[in-house]
């Protein structure tokens, strides 16, 4: 289930409102699921699944640069080919399956904050940062720094319950009845020391006194714009039974919901964001900050659709065991490495050796018949104009099947879940046109063309 933009950005508004000089909001839909993370994880298998947001090409050794060569972002802004993740969100049923929850995206915000917002730097290419803990299983009260009331960690995590009535927020997932969704919020840090791009634990950056504004703690002189996600997860869709919702990492709490970002903006775009937008953009609309307007694409979720998967393992639907080597942990003690880092010996999936960017390449062949690229479809009629269906279970070798058995040499996938046979392409289309790629509506394993493109075979 994919959350519309409009319903995600009005239950968006709710937690910032009125609390904001100035910022931009930017919707952002799925482009990648699995356990991948190449912050904590680079060129390894991470210990749980993560659902990503922004640069198409993200994956396991993803850097700035390699960001750079993105075809396209999941998110608004299309000259932000950052990356962001949270961890996904399952239900455990009584019988043991874990049922994955619907999700869309996410809400990104990016807000200019802190005594010392006049001065807000752009993040610098290379700069990485996580916020929260996934370890954690209890609320931390310890102060984020040493300056007179700073707020404690445990409250950069916040869920709000989404209902016809409205519910306090809380730092745990305690409440989970929720008909509206509900929603998991994660604050970054926005204090710099100015000199690290990244280190492993985090101590490049530092929160704020009061973690959405307030003062820098000694040490960290560069005010960064401040990050905060909103994740919406469809609770109500899913059959309860008696289960308990959990997240990736083992966690049926919520203290270890935690956020990853990698950047990867455009500097000089970021910076015009920054000096038109992050004091002087009240209403938080992306298309409102002049930079911003030109490359504003309503159409994200369709122009730059989920990619394949990089890892051969299940992480959607209904699954026997969460992806890993996951030990559910209560608390209130904290979970351990050895709660979801699998040991030496445990088989490792594979990765799956495909460009999850682009698809099948031009010309392979399988099953007898021949990829030859993405096709437009030509303005008044079909590119392939011959016998066609539909399916919420579409594969490239069902549609290949059908047009095989209506005595058609070509057949082509559309929108994810379209089939159009015939024997040559219609006057006005031609291939090595570019596909946003939609993942097959029968399988997460393939590309089944995209908005008005073709993915399109012909039998050897």
């Amino acid at each position: 289930m994919f959350v519309k933009k409009s319903s995600l950005l009005l239950l968006s508004l709710g937690s910032l409102t009125g609390l904001s000089d100035a910022f931009w909001r930017m919707s952002c839909s799925i482009v990648q699921t699995g356990r991948i993370d190449p912050i904590v994880s680079p060129g390894e298998v991470a210990s749980h699944v993560h659902k990503i947001s922004g640069a198409s090409n993200i994956g396991p050794n993803s850097t700035y640069e390699s960001l750079q060569s993105s075809s396209c972002t999941s998110c608004e802004i299309k000259k932000d080919l950052s990356a962001y993740w949270t961890p996904l969100l399952y239900y455990e049923h009584a019988n043991g399956s874990f049922e994955e929850v619907p999700n869309g995206g996410m809400a990104v915000y990016y807000l200019g904050r802190g005594d010392n917002k006049a001065n807000i730097k752009p993040f610098p290419p290379g700069f990485r940062m996580l916020s929260g803990n996934a370890e954690a299983r209890s609320f931390n009260d310890t102060p984020v720094s040493s300056i007179e009331g700073a707020q404690p960690y445990g409250n950069r995590v916040s869920f709000n319950c989404l209902t016809d009535s409205p519910n306090p927020q809380s730092p745990q997932m305690n409440m989970t009845n929720c008909n509206n969704g509900l929603r998991a919020q994660i604050q970054f840090q926005s204090c710099w020391d100015g000199v690290n791009k990244y280190l492993p634990d985090n101590s490049h950056v530092a929160y704020m006194s009061s973690i959405d504004n307030g003062a820098c703690p000694p040490g960290y002189p560069v005010q960064l714009m401040h990050l905060f996600y909103e994740v919406l997860y469809s609770v109500s869709s899913i059959a309860l039974d008696g289960g308990k919702f959990v997240f990736a990492q083992g966690d049926p709490t919520g203290y270890g919901f935690h956020g990853d970002f990698l950047n990867g903006w455009d500097v000089d775009t970021l910076q015009a964001g920054i000096d038109q937008c992050a004091v002087a953009n009240a209403d938080g609309v992306v298309h409102e900050c002049p930079v911003f307007a030109p490359i504003d694409d309503q159409n994200f979720s369709t122009d730059c659709p989920a990619r394949l998967p990089e890892i051969d393992e299940p992480v959607h639907g209904i699954i026997d065991k969460l992806p890993g080597c996951i030990t559910i942990t209560p608390g209130p003690a904290d979970a351990i490495p050895a709660d979801f880092i699998c040991p030496a010996t445990a088989p490792t999936p594979a990765f799956l050796a495909v460009n999850s960017d682009s698809g099948a390449a031009v010309g392979s062949t399988v099953d007898g018949w021949t990829y030859m690229g993405c096709a437009n479809e030509p303005t008044g009629v079909r590119a392939l104009g011959g016998a066609t269906y539909s399916s919420s279970n579409m594969t490239n070798k069902a549609c290949q099947s059908f047009c095989a058995g209506k005595g058609s040499p070509m057949a082509g996938t559309e929108y994810g879940a379209q089939c159009y046979c015939g024997s040559a392409l219609a006057s006005g289309s031609s291939l090595n046109q570019t596909c946003s790629n939609m993942l097959c509506s029968g399988s997460d394993l393939e590309y089944c063309g995209g908005p008005d493109r073709l993915s399109v075979y012909q039998k050897a």
